[in-house]
């Protein structure tokens, strides 16, 4: 029996067999097998995660994870789920975020990953986060946290949020909802340097900001939008942080560029703003004074003007189309401020100006000019008070005007009429209907006693109507308007 055995045995490794064998298991062969038993174990590996439990009990050990991994409050409100491919994640739907360690109003996420260490998938309390990432979601934002969320994304490092091709909104303050799409959003930190990348489209022009931060030397804040050859560039001082900020920003806006060199002084987002200009193809001038930043945004300026052409200025950056509303009735009810301007000098559709000065104040969406005076020249000058009335109608321009010349004469030739009198003083108060563009005259009164009939006012308004405004309201500097209007109305 055991010689019987042996020789089975002997049988089975004979050189016959051996040989058939060898044949058989060629490099080829083994080659595969081998990958075949890699990729069973490599996906039982990954697979593994599949069969955890993501129950209640799990959800509190995730949240806390998302806690300590990427610095924010996690509510998980629906399921968790696993996916291999494309790579390790967790499936999270429903979830509530709070960039801050403030109680509030939490971002509420319909469907979020977060990205696993393929190295760390044995069990489920090992499991290790490596990015949080969402994409194509509708995600409303609080815009009183802007100031925590840019907090949130500077103090992340390896482990980071990730936004791809979502869709951003809030509230404007005005019942307006302010959207950006297709926003993408990543991170890095190398070698001491980090930096935050976010592309998006906001009113159908692409909207690209980068954040560049090096940890021992200045950091950079750069925003460009190519479709409107425009772009922001702040560059921080060495040594500023979120709570002592000082630096250059410097904004390009087609011919336009706006310098302003800020200092935050103690610490409460007051900004002292020095040597600083605005500059473009219709005036030159020179910037000081504060910004405030700690409630509401508000401001007060010095704007020393060196050069400016007004009605180019006006034209350009105001438009007259009829069914678009003043850029006044845009401004919002937060920004609110005061800018003194004073020009020494300059041209305008009367001839020479000297000592331009007047305060232009914001209050709650509301905007005023008080104080306003000019020297004319021809030993004559004006003085006036504007203010911007909105209401539910026709937004109106309320103004008190007083004209006064030494030498009437002489000021009223280039209009082509003729005075009489040594001295001449006109007082005149009313409104102006920017959309319907009539002038209402509340009263006139000339040489400081007489007072205009009804008669002559109705006369005067008609033909201003007719011969300045009916094209548009910025046609109150256009010089051969105004002598059209004085020579229909005076002249006899």
């Amino acid at each position: 029996m055991k010689t019987s055995a042996i020789k089975i045995v002997q049988s089975l490794f004979n050189k016959k067999n051996v040989n058939k064998l060898k044949n058989n298991l060629n490099k080829k062969t083994i080659s595969l097998a081998v990958i075949i038993l890699f990729v069973l174990i490599t996906s039982s590996y990954f697979i593994r995660p599949i069969f955890f439990d993501y129950k209640l009990g799990n959800k509190k050990i995730i949240e806390k994870k998302i806690k300590n991994t990427f610095k924010m409050d996690a509510k998980i409100i629906g399921d968790i789920s696993y996916k291999f491919f494309p790579s390790p994640r967790l499936v999270v739907n429903k979830l509530g975020l709070n960039f801050d360690k403030e109680k509030g109003k939490k971002t509420e996420i319909n469907k979020s990953y977060i990205l696993l260490s393929p190295f760390e998938l044995k069990n489920f309390k090992n499991l290790k986060l490596k990015k949080f990432l969402i994409s194509n979601e509708k995600i409303k934002i609080h815009p009183e946290k802007f100031k925590n969320y840019f907090v949130y994304f500077t103090i992340l490092k390896k482990e980071n949020m990730i936004l791809k091709n979502c869709e951003l909104s809030f509230a404007d303050g005005r019942g307006g909802t302010i959207v950006f799409s297709n926003v993408n959003l990543d991170g890095k930190f190398k070698n001491d340097k980090h930096q935050i990348k976010l592309n998006a489209i906001f009113s159908n022009n692409k909207i690209k900001i980068k954040f560049l931060n090096h940890l021992k030397g200045k950091k950079y804040f750069k925003v460009k939008i190519p479709n409107a050859d425009a772009s922001l560039d702040i560059i921080f001082n060495k040594g500023s942080n979120l709570k002592t900020l000082s630096g250059q920003l410097k904004l390009n806006l087609i011919k336009s560029i706006l310098l302003l060199n800020f200092k935050d002084f103690e610490g409460k987002r007051d900004f002292l703003i020095s040597n600083s200009f605005f500059r473009d193809d219709f005036i030159n001038s020179k910037i000081d004074g504060k910004i405030l930043f700690k409630d509401d945004f508000s401001f007060d300026l010095n704007l020393v003007i060196n050069q400016i052409h007004l009605r180019k200025f006006l034209l350009y950056y105001f438009s007259q189309e009829q069914n678009k509303p003043p850029v006044i009735s845009t401004l919002s009810k937060k920004i609110n401020g005061k800018i003194k301007i004073y020009n020494k000098s300059s041209s305008s559709f009367i001839g020479k100006i000297n000592d331009s000065k007047m305060l232009i104040v914001l209050e709650n969406g509301d905007l005023k000019i008080e104080n306003g005076s000019v020297n004319l020249g021809k030993d004559s000058n004006i003085s006036f008070n504007v203010s911007f009335e909105e209401g539910n109608a026709d937004p109106k321009l309320l103004f008190s005007i007083k004209f006064f010349s030494n030498d009437p004469k002489k000021f009223f030739k280039k209009f082509e009429y003729d005075f009489d009198e040594v001295q001449f003083s006109l007082v005149a108060k009313g409104l102006i209907y920017t959309r319907e563009r009539k002038i209402k005259f509340k009263n006139i009164v000339i040489n400081n006693n007489q007072k205009i009939s009804k008669k002559d006012v109705l006369k005067i308004e008609k033909n201003f109507n007719q011969y300045v405004i009916s094209d548009g309201i910025l046609d109150l500097f256009d010089f051969f308007k105004i002598k059209k209007f004085v020579k229909e109305t005076f002249v006899e």
